[in-house]
């Protein structure tokens, strides 16, 4: 990707005008915002200290030589109006799997299947509560789908967010009442009402709290599972989606979409500072050296980066920096990216790697592991997610070897650790692997385990912004904060605290440049 984007240095003294908006940070949520504010017209700039764009999405490297990619490659919250106003299937976005089944694995050796439409019928329905667990999805699904404007940001007709307190006052009596349960009961709860077999209970509980900072016994927890099955992929309510090339695609699409609308995207342009006058944005000052004047700046990076490094914190109010501050998470998930020796060739085994694998510990397990987590300590059991990209994707298939992705939660959040640390995590991941996966320890080859602090160094990002995601509750009340513009007019926020949910969704991205651009109708360009 970095040879198809302009590397430009500035030059000490230089200072260039011209330009209606700039967009700080090359993510998916910067490239959307990018896209939008290209579309309407609007002279766009994007910047972003990396080589090649994509933030967490790269292709890396095991010792030996052989590529794979990281970040996210799953996708199920992607915004589905990103995707039509961006025309991202012209520029190439695509799936290798639309509607991927998962498969649960219990501590006993059972395990059970969950289409990808989780509304057809369970094709093991015998072993589960098929009538309990049709009201459940009934019932999500339609919470899910009537928030979903405000888990995406949505602007209603006078450029406003959409609040979650407007569609709760907008509901009938009864819905309002089943949203006020669902935003803050926990999961155990909620779940444990609806369905009786435990292996299920098990499986919904761990989908639910995956990848946030909330155990099953807290209250709010629920609501991370109403949000993930709000998302839409390809038409598809709650599905899961491989995109073909894996999460390369989103971003390569993305960039395609920016520079059909003329945007200038520039790599390895680190930026200094977010320059402001009288509490307008005045543009940005790179690191090294120069002005590019703008009076639109859409930040895309984490929130302590852009409020404490890039503008200072004597630009905005103590309560804000006490907002900031206030980020300390102490959960976190890691990523194993495994190279396998040996290629699987009967049809049965291909069939289940075709799948996404959870590992889902019982609702006790959950609440220990929790609680080691919070304790900076390493837990006994996680919840796994396993896919092989190679076998999703047969582009990218060997006929002898296999890849494999897991993610592991929750694991401790440490801002910094050493090799002995990151040797325990991995150890332990892979003792949970062999719980499922008899004897897959023989068979690797290659493996790397990454935690928030590698990707803090990677992406020269806040390792918080890293972590696992507050609840869902929380997470509705820091994006309203960050959807204000701080007092500072022309300064736009999409970085990953504006967003409600884990994985690629680009909402944030299409939010802040929507706000943007009817700013943008209110101000004289620069000179």
């Amino acid at each position: 990707m970095a040879d198809e984007v302009e590397r430009k240095d500035g030059g000490a003294g230089r200072i260039e005008g011209g330009v209606d908006a700039i967009v700080v940070g090359a993510n998916a949520d910067g490239l959307t915002a990018a896209g939008y504010l290209g579309k309407a017209g609007l002279k766009t700039v994007v910047l972003d200290s990396s080589l090649e764009v994509g933030g967490l999405i790269q292709e890396r490297v095991f010792d030996d030589g052989r590529s794979f990619l990281d970040g996210d490659r799953l996708l199920n919250i992607l915004d589905a109006a990103a995707v039509a106003d961006l025309e991202l299937y012209r520029h190439g976005l695509s799936y290798a799997a639309r509607r991927l089944a998962t498969t649960y694995f219990f501590k006993s050796g059972d395990s059970i299947e969950l289409p990808g439409d989780l509304q057809a019928p369970a094709q093991n329905s015998t072993d589960f509560d098929v009538k309990g667990f049709a009201q459940f999805v009934e019932d999500v699904f339609d919470t899910a789908s009537y928030l979903r404007p405000a888990f995406e940001s949505s602007i209603d007709k006078q450029s406003n967010v959409v609040t979650l307190d407007q569609l709760l006052h907008d509901a009938s009596a009864d819905f309002a009442e089943r949203i006020k349960k669902f935003t803050v009961s926990d999961a155990q709860s909620i779940i444990e009402k609806y369905v009786a077999t435990q292996s299920l209970q098990s499986a919904l509980i761990s989908e639910t709290v995956f990848r946030q900072e909330n155990s099953p016994q807290d209250a709010f927890s629920f609501m991370a599972l109403v949000r993930r099955w709000a998302g839409e992929i390809a038409g598809l309510q709650g599905a899961i989606g491989y995109p073909a090339g894996g999460g390369e695609t989103i971003i390569a699409s993305l960039r395609r979409a920016v520079q059909s609308f003329g945007v200038e995207i520039r790599a390895a342009q680190p930026v200094q500072s977010i320059l402001t006058e009288w509490d307008k944005i005045a543009g940005v000052e790179l690191e090294r050296g120069g002005q590019i004047r703008a009076p639109i700046v859409v930040a895309a990076n984490s929130a302590k980066k852009v409020f404490l490094d890039l503008i200072g914190p004597d630009k905005i109010g103590v309560d804000f920096q006490h907002c900031l501050s206030a980020l300390k998470p102490r959960i976190a998930s890691a990523r194993l990216m495994i190279d396998l020796k040996g290629a699987a060739r009967d049809e049965e085994t291909l069939s289940n790697m075709q799948r996404r694998l959870v590992y889902a510990p019982d609702s006790d397990a959950l609440r220990r592991a929790y609680a080691a987590a919070r304790a900076g300590e390493v837990p006994e059991e996680f919840v796994l997610e396993a896919i092989f990209p190679d076998i999703l994707d047969d582009e990218t298939r060997s006929d002898d070897r296999h890849q494999m992705f897991v993610t592991a939660h929750p694991v401790p959040f440490k801002e910094k650790f050493n090799d002995d640390w990151r040797a325990t995590i991995e150890a332990a991941i892979r003792e949970n692997l062999e719980i499922f996966s008899p004897g897959i320890s023989e068979r690797i080859s290659n493996i790397i385990c990454r935690m928030p602090a590698d990707d803090a160094k990677a992406t020269g990002e806040d390792a918080a912004s890293f972590a696992a995601r507050a609840g869902v509750f929380q997470q509705f009340a820091l994006s309203s904060i960050f959807a204000r513009n701080f007092e500072i007019e022309g300064l736009f926020f999409c970085g990953a605290e504006s967003q409600i949910g884990t994985g690629v969704s680009c909402s944030a991205g299409r939010s802040a440049a929507q706000r943007a651009i009817k700013f943008a109708r209110t101000v004289e360009p620069m000179s």
